[in-house]
């Protein structure tokens, strides 16, 4: 759960460009040129105030290249010059900027509030830290410093964890936008199968300041065939120790069940 500010922290990035101008004659600023390409058509509707391209969409922007069947770019006319209000794409939505990628049926951008929304029966996100993937949405909002993912998510770590929850959201810093604070609710699952280690709780909270994932409501630990129960449970990342506490107050005590650990001897080892 470490990596998680990296693999956010880069999709926010990802999507907080703001787009000035989209259309069929694009008016482009000094610092920044936007270029968009379409296999059927771009449209400009003046009077409706909004752009329209279809047909294998590309659009490139500091680095950042979006790709979708259709591309609907909303604006106001401010002081005279077209100034984009949100962004919608829809189908087959790719998103990439360097080595992160983000993908899915269905996109929203609100170029003031800096709010991204991607949303469908699936959407992902994959970068050299991580992946995460969401049945429901996935947001990010860049002035709240705040993301979300919903819907049976999904997420890989490079360390080779993997945690899945109904829910995942996590708070940034506003100045260097690292991870303060993630929660995952429902259903929380942190595995790692090559260790054969699984943690399931109701809750889990992970705070960057002391490096701890705290586990909450009905928690089990499972490492290779050894399973402790108990109200709350903790893993420090940084010693790798977890500790499973009860909860006298409920009348609920920590259970366990611990197995030994069989080793295949020299003569029964695959070669």
């Amino acid at each position: 759960m470490k990596n998680i500010k990296i693999y956010i922290f880069s999709f926010i990035l990802l999507t907080s460009l703001s787009f000035t101008v989209l259309a069929k004659q694009v008016e482009q600023d000094n610092n920044s040129k936007l270029s968009v390409e379409a296999d059927i058509s771009l449209e400009w509707f003046e009077k409706e105030k909004y752009y329209l391209a279809k047909g294998n969409v590309i659009l490139k922007k500091d680095g950042l290249t979006l790709k979708a069947n259709i591309v609907r770019a909303n604006y106001n006319v401010e002081n005279g010059n077209n100034v984009l209000k949100n962004l919608i794409a829809k189908e087959n939505v790719i998103l990439t900027k360097a080595k992160s990628k983000a993908t899915g049926q269905y996109m929203t951008y609100d170029v003031a509030k800096k709010i991204a929304i991607i949303s469908g029966s699936y959407q992902t996100f994959s970068s050299p830290s991580g992946y995460v993937e969401s049945k429901k949405i996935i947001m990010f909002d860049d002035l709240k410093n705040k993301a979300e993912a919903r819907g049976d998510v999904k997420i890989i770590l490079s360390n080779k964890n993997v945690i899945y929850a109904d829910n995942v959201q996590a708070e940034f810093n506003a100045k260097d936008k690292s991870l303060q604070k993630a929660t995952a609710k429902g259903n929380v699952i942190i595995e790692n199968q090559q260790k054969r280690k699984k943690s399931k709780a109701d809750k889990g909270i992970y705070n960057s300041l002391d490096e701890i994932i705290r586990l909450s409501g009905n928690v089990t630990i499972i490492n290779h065939n050894s399973i402790i129960n108990g109200s709350k449970g903790i893993t420090n990342l940084k010693t790798g120790k977890s500790n499973i506490i009860g909860d006298p107050k409920k009348k609920k005590r920590v259970k366990g069940v611990f197995s030994p650990v069989k080793k295949l001897n020299e003569e029964n080892k695959i070669e």
